[in-house]
């Protein structure tokens, strides 16, 4: 049996306190007056003998109660079978890891997780010898946390850490620690500490972990006094569209993550650093919605935005970063052979449309290569020249819509689109069918119709072509329920076919009212559908269309002080952006060309959203799902002035020191009984 605090032993002295309060009394003589004679007669009867005894025992009793109380407040234990083999060896290697993602910002007793997690982390080196060496992990997984390191150097490395956006599972933070011990050729008494709020959306599946019998591991679960966070999930725009001058509204989803109400919350929206619109939120917990936020911009170009919520003490996503494009150019090569072309001026009303029309035996290779939207209108056949065209549009993500005509080399086209063609027989004085009003929900005429009426005027047109293929969907419908006009739905741009010619005999389509909104659409789809709003770190590859890029020039993204050059690769007006492992922080990043100072275009960056859901493993949760690996400690409600007391008393000695205070107060009770209950006569 050891000691925590031998020197209180230095008070044993005291149990002999009693006895000579025993003896001293016994010596001194008692006076008894008497009245009366008669009670002499009483007194002889007094038994000396159990008086004495009482005494004796009352004694005993003290003494053993100061003595059960010294060796309480000693802390005894008795060492555990591994305890001496941790702190004798001079060569041990103990591998730390500190959770320092943004959930860590709630907090626990006034002070973040992050800096409870810190305190810890800095005390764990205290309770091994000089001699061990630590690694010391956090979320980056970085070079330098692959190595071990002396005490002083891993508390070094400790207070130095701050939040990073990456977040980690538990398997990968195991093979990341065990590559450690495998480099060092540490193949057993391994130890290691895992720091964390174990939050259940990041975590992973605990019951899916191999753990390494050999290693020691050391759960220490911190908990938030309350759970409360505002999160944006995701920011829309009612028109995609944006004009410059014109009315329209963003749509702001916000969750409620937390487990308490919140009223009132102002949201603020921000373009270029300017306020342009605010509301306010109220939302009950684990609720969710939807506000609206009016605005207009009124000068042209790429407007760097943000939406803020006002929440704390979690508020690393209180800002949602957005890129918008007001009025955008938008590049349209039109390849048409059709004598009575209608889509020669469909274009020129407004100024962010620049179409430029050729014929197929003439084309403009450079419109086409900076094209957003191809349009090929009455070309009887698909050269191959034509084909490399269609097949470099396709690869840059530049939409394609098809106007066929009545000559259509079906081998040619299904070559270069990958589609079935059928053609259908058409009687020359065939009556043309009218179309049906598209369903509402259709994304691609939101916005088209003002007001839907029952017998709303439509196109007509005479079937000649149906298109079939992976992705070939109907936007516009004959009544006979054929396909009037097909959409060609592929990863990174969209095809349109039309299932009859532009030409009066043919259809009216080109000279109906819907025929101008429906080309406008093509349009501005072809520039909206491609430019994300926004991207978070999660995502691999990012794509960005930026008209004027150059082959074999370097492009980096630069935010205030910080620049990263990522991975990249031009495509024509495609910049495709691979991030990398580098920590990065939230916000609209300027894209600027090596060696230049002006940006060319803007790309914002927004967390992870699993980040911010706070819910939880608890101390008894991680218990109950570990319990079958006994190399495995969960521990409750740590705290760093604490940890290395408790840390020893469950890995290195068992602790006894309550059964001595429990004897403790069990001879008390027996003292107080004797002299309660014991009467002498």
């Amino acid at each position: 049996m050891n000691f925590v605090n031998p020197a209180f032993l230095y008070a044993l002295p005291l149990v002999i306190v009693p006895l000579i309060i025993h003896l001293f009394n016994f010596q001194r003589s008692a006076e008894v007056k008497f009245t009366n004679v008669a009670f002499l007669q009483t007194v002889k009867e007094m038994s000396n003998a159990q008086d004495r005894l009482k005494k004796i025992l009352v004694m005993i009793a003290r003494m053993l109660f100061i003595l059960m109380a010294i060796l309480a407040f000693a802390r005894p234990y008795i060492p555990k079978e591994n305890g001496y083999a941790l702190l004798k060896n001079d060569k041990g290697k103990v591998s730390i890891y500190i959770d320092n993602s943004y959930s860590m910002q709630s907090e626990r007793n006034a002070k973040t997780l992050f800096d409870a997690a810190k305190d810890i982390g800095r005390n764990i080196p205290n309770v091994f010898p000089v001699g061990y060496n630590y690694q010391v992990m956090d979320n980056r997984l970085t070079g330098a946390s692959r190595y071990f390191m002396n005490h002083d150097r891993a508390e070094e490395e400790v207070i130095g850490l701050n939040y990073s956006n990456f977040t980690r599972s538990i398997s990968e933070l195991d093979n990341f620690s065990q590559d450690a011990f495998l480099r060092e050729k540490i193949f057993e008494g391994k130890q290691v500490f895992w720091i964390s709020d174990f939050q259940k959306s990041t975590v992973g599946l605990l019951e899916n972990i191999a753990f390494d019998s050999a290693t020691n591991y050391h759960l220490i679960p911190l908990a938030a006094d309350k759970m409360e966070n505002l999160r944006i999930d995701s920011v829309w725009l009612d028109k995609p569209f944006i004009k410059q001058k014109e009315n329209n509204k963003l749509n702001v989803r916000i969750s409620n993550l937390g487990n308490a109400d919140v009223e009132d919350r102002e949201v603020t929206l921000f373009v270029d650093k300017v306020q342009s619109s605010n509301t306010t939120i109220n939302l009950v917990a684990g609720d969710t919605k939807t506000v609206e936020m009016a605005f207009a911009i009124s000068d042209p170009g790429n407007k760097q935005c943000r939406v803020n919520i006002s929440d704390y003490p979690v508020d690393f996503d209180n800002d949602h970063y957005f890129i918008l494009n007001v009025s955008p150019k938008i590049n349209i090569a039109i390849i048409s052979d059709n004598p009575k072309s209608y889509l020669s001026t469909v274009y020129k009303n407004e100024s962010f449309l620049n179409a430029t029309t050729f014929k197929s035996n003439s084309i403009d290779y450079t419109a086409t290569n900076e094209a957003d939207l191809l349009v090929l209108d009455h070309v009887d056949y698909i050269n191959e020249s034509l084909n490399n065209v269609i097949v470099n549009a396709i690869r840059n993500g530049t939409n394609i819509a098809v106007f066929p005509s009545k000559d259509l080399d079906i081998d040619s086209y299904s070559n270069a689109f990958g589609t079935l063609i059928s053609k259908n027989t058409i009687e020359e004085n065939a009556t043309m069918v009218g179309t049906q009003v598209p369903p509402s929900k259709d994304p691609f005429f939101a916005n088209v119709f003002e007001k839907r009426v029952k017998n709303m005027s439509m196109p007509e047109g005479k079937p000649l072509y149906k298109w079939q293929g992976r992705g070939v969907r109907t936007l516009l419908s004959y009544k006979n329920s054929q396909s009037f006009l097909s959409i060609q739905e592929n990863a990174l741009q969209n095809n349109y076919f039309a299932s009859t010619p532009l030409l009066p005999n043919y259809s009216n389509f080109g000279r109906h009212a819907l025929f101008v909104p429906v080309m406008y659409r093509m349009a501005i789809l072809s520039k909206t559908q491609s430019d994300k709003l926004s991207y978070k770190f999660d995502e691999k590859n990012l794509r960005v269309r930026i008209d004027g890029l150059e082959k074999g020039v370097i492009y980096k993204l630069r935010k205030g002080e910080i620049e990263i050059i990522p991975s990249q690769k031009v495509n024509a007006d495609v910049l495709t952006l691979k991030l990398p492992s580098d920590d990065m922080e939230a916000g609209s990043y300027e894209i600027i060309k090596d060696g230049e100072d002006k940006a060319i275009g803007y790309i914002a960056f927004n967390y992870a959203k699993g980040e911010s859901q706070l819910e939880a493993y608890s101390s008894s949760e991680l218990s109950q799902k570990l319990e079958t690996f006994k190399n495995v400690r969960v521990y409750d409600n740590l705290k760093a002035d604490s940890f290395q007391q408790v840390f020893k008393e469950n890995n290195i000695a068992q602790p006894i020191w309550k059964y001595f205070l429990y004897t403790a107060l069990l001879f008390l009770l027996i003292e107080m009984a004797i002299i309660r209950f014991w009467k002498t006569k």
